[in-house]
């Protein structure tokens, strides 16, 4: 009897101490998991968010980068981290839309090993073409690639970019042959110097470009124009209807983190969001949307992103690794 009276104590003392940190959450500085490079987009706007969310929690949010491989090393890091809410994971559409449908193995789940807090922004692409290409809308790019396919073709340094490629190929029922690069700044090269016809690059990358006028633009696959470069037509309006293609970055943390320290969180982040100073800094910076979400929201958000992306890439018949 007394052996059961002394675990049932222990008991209630574990969870009288789980309660208070709970409770007292946070009480020592977070660190956020960004799964790509120092510079990168989701970086960027990790550092913008996090700077406002840091005042509302009162505590240092720290954040380290854990690039490579496709995504996998930050995801399966923030993963495995202790769900107590001193981790979350600042993430995008590439690992948990995209990546489901590109690779037969993942080392994380995205439905079972993260709970959403909450969406940050939402970005989108342009077309692409070289300034010599005799070409300045979309009809007239479809008109040229009909006229030329032997010598077509379209480049990309990512996924998006690829299925991007691919999926206006077959809305145009024309054809170009696909070049892969390792990274969209080589491919951007190699589409300034005439190598290939067109490509997708995201509006924030190609923002300097664009600005310094050594590529041109034909459209950008948002669903209405967007700001920082509203002299650019959508696809949409172009002549493709539902042609609309954006990723984003959000907020998660580890599966089993306390649904209390999930609100706190949930909060600070839609305090941020909301700040107009911030959505300021993000259209300046990347020509992106502020995307609002409660983490319920975001989760369902997340699926449909998912569920889109996967008919998307099926579409263009990219197969799984």
């Amino acid at each position: 009897m007394r052996k059961f009276l002394k675990f049932g104590m222990l008991i209630s003392i574990f969870w009288a101490i789980a309660a208070h940190a709970q409770a007292d959450y946070p009480n020592r500085p977070i660190k956020a998991i960004v799964p790509f490079a120092a510079g990168s987009g989701t970086d960027v706007v990790a550092r913008v968010v996090t700077e406002h969310m840091q005042r509302t929690l009162g505590q240092a949010i720290i954040i380290e980068n854990r690039s490579g491989a496709n995504g996998f090393i930050g995801a399966e890091a923030a993963a495995r981290a202790t769900p107590d809410g001193y981790t979350v994971f600042i993430s995008s559409a590439s690992l948990h839309s995209l990546n489901p449908s590109l690779f037969n193995k993942l080392p994380y789940n995205t439905e079972r090993d993260f709970v959403p807090v909450g969406g940050i922004m939402e970005a989108y692409y342009t077309l692409l073409v070289n300034n010599n290409l005799p070409v300045n809308s979309l009809g007239e790019l479809a008109s040229w690639l009909q006229a030329h396919p032997e010598s077509s073709s379209y480049g990309w340094g990512a996924t998006v970019g690829q299925i991007a490629g691919a999926s206006l190929l077959k809305r145009l029922n024309v054809h170009a042959v696909g070049v892969p690069y390792k990274s969209s700044p080589q491919a951007m090269a190699d589409l300034m110097s005439g190598q290939f016809t067109f490509m997708f690059n995201d509006v924030t990358t190609s923002k300097t470009h664009l600005i310094a006028k050594s590529v041109k633009s034909l459209g950008v696959t948002s669903a209405e124009r967007i700001a920082g470069v509203h002299n650019l037509p959508t696809l949409v309006e172009s002549g493709l209807p539902g042609f609309v293609l954006a990723t984003w970055v959000g907020m998660l943390v580890p599966e089993k983190t306390p649904a209390s320290i999930v609100d706190k969180l949930a909060v600070a982040l839609d305090k941020a969001v909301r700040d107009p100073d911030v959505a300021k800094k993000m259209d300046a910076c990347c020509s992106a949307r502020m995307l609002v979400k409660t983490p319920d929201e975001f989760g369902a958000y997340m699926r449909k992103d998912r569920a889109e992306w996967a008919a998307r890439i099926d579409e263009v018949g990219i197969k799984p690794e």
